[in-house]
């Protein structure tokens, strides 16, 4: 009988879906898929005074030419703003088509070369704590949490488990021209992140990252941004640099595109990024600002002779 219950119960656990062991430490972003465990785009702590809704396309490459390891992903995002000074955020991958060459398959222990997978979906919360000041930079907090919708952990492309970010933002205009951009602005944030590995283990790191934003008077936009985190297990430490630029189309319509390379050989190697923001305008009253603009030196909204809700273009790249 005994004998019996030990063959059900080993049954069983061949039919239990797999997933991440315990205190497994191949969960890092070096050794997944190149969506698994990505640094977080470095954001503003102002908050803006419109919904936002961003649809793109991202494509991952191990190089621009032959492309032997590579991802492509739809990307949706959602910004809902709330009493001008918190949002509700969500971004999702809805599906992920890849492949990897042999020797990637390897050395990730893939059990196929390629394929599709469900993404993962995040949400979270941003809050301005702190309006900018003539000598303060405008401070604020973030919170971040991946779901388990992430899937195909046996071809390490999501974990299939849940990660936290938590950042402190912080942000600046300087009061200078630079050529044809009327408006310059520093983002900088200082964080944590940390993701479950396995049952019983997980990893923690330290979130970092800095944005340089030039807007024109036009509303083109320009940013270059360095961001990664820096955890204590080894292949957990993807930083790269991007730039991107965008341009209005229309009065609610930005198209955006994205250049990201990987600094250190956890991050993609190259990502590419295409795509359009498209703003809802709340008109909040209390807080109406150009849809171009940046708070002043002084704190207070600089004036390009427009009207409207303050829009933005930030990205998820």
């Amino acid at each position: 009988m005994r004998h019996g219950a030990d063959l059900f119960l080993a049954s069983l656990l061949l039919l239990a879906p797999c997933g991440a062991r315990p205190g497994d430490r191949s969960v890092v972003p070096g050794l997944m898929g190149y969506n698994a465990l990505p640094s977080l785009p470095n954001a503003d702590p102002k908050v803006e005074d419109h919904f936002r809704f961003e649809l793109a396309m991202a494509a991952q490459l191990s190089d621009l030419s032959r492309a032997r390891d590579a991802s492509v992903t739809p990307y949706l995002g959602l910004m809902a703003p709330f009493f001008g000074f918190a949002a509700l955020e969500l971004d999702a991958i809805p599906v992920e088509f890849w492949r990897v060459s042999p020797e990637t398959q390897r050395r990730l222990g893939a059990t196929r070369g390629r394929g599709t997978a469900p993404g993962d979906l995040r949400f979270g919360a941003r809050f301005t704590l702190l309006d900018e000041r003539e000598l303060l930079p405008a401070m604020g907090i973030r919170f971040v949490t991946k779901t388990t919708t992430g899937k195909s952990f046996e071809d390490k492309r999501f974990t299939d488990a849940p990660a936290y970010v938590l950042d402190a933002l912080f942000g600046k205009t300087l009061p200078v021209n630079l050529g044809p951009f009327q408006h310059v602005r520093v983002l900088a944030k200082v964080g944590f992140t940390a993701w479950q590995q396995g049952s019983n283990w997980q990893d923690d790191a330290v979130d970092l990252g800095a944005t340089l934003r030039l807007r024109s008077a036009r509303g083109t936009l320009f940013d270059l941004e360095w961001r990664g985190y820096w955890g204590y297990e080894r292949f957990d430490r993807p930083s790269l640099v991007g730039v991107t630029l965008g341009h209005p189309v229309a009065r609610a319509l930005d198209l955006v595109g994205t250049i990201n390379r990987g600094v250190t050989s956890d991050a993609p190697p190259w990502e590419l990024r295409l795509g359009m923001i498209v703003h809802f305008d709340i008109g909040t009253a209390a807080r109406s600002r150009s849809p171009r603009d940046f708070p002043g030196k002084d704190g207070t909204a600089a004036d390009t002779g427009e009207k409207g809700g303050e829009k933005s273009t930030d990205t998820k790249g």
